[in-house]
């Protein structure tokens, strides 16, 4: 049905579908698009964005409880109503005539590398532990 509309408006040199790819060939794709747009109703965090944003892509996502947790600034990417096709559409109309400075997202996306991540989850339990002794003492 997508395809049709696709031929129907004349669109078919503009959208594609690739279906999946392997996991190695993402950066390619990522790096490839001008813009990361992700409408979907419910994201628990969402490390897809955060891709991305490691690729210096600004996001267009849904407000769906996690894509607000990661796109904090417009800075970085603009939020829209969730299955709101109206606000989606004009936000990806914005952010591609929008001119984004790709290294503040590449610095922005860097807060959250697995190093990064396992440092601060190693502060918050020494820091548990810690407490746990003091109070034992």
């Amino acid at each position: 049905a997508l395809e049709r509309q696709i031929r129907s408006l004349g669109l078919e040199d503009y959208v594609m579908f690739t279906g999946g790819k392997p996991h190695d060939e993402i950066p390619l794709w990522m790096n490839a698009c001008d813009l990361f747009v992700l409408p979907s109703l419910r994201e628990s965090f969402g490390v897809v964005q955060i891709e991305a944003m490691a690729c210096g892509k600004p996001v267009v996502a849904t407000r769906n409880g996690g894509s607000e947790e990661i796109v904090i600034s417009e800075e970085y990417g603009l939020l829209v109503e969730p299955a709101d096709s109206e606000d989606l559409a004009e936000k990806i109309l914005v952010a591609l005539d929008r001119e984004w400075d790709s290294e503040a997202i590449l610095a922005y996306a860097e807060r959250y590398t697995w190093e990064k991540i396992a440092k601060e989850i190693m502060t918050i339990y020494l820091g548990v532990l810690e407490h746990e002794r003091d109070s034992q003492i």
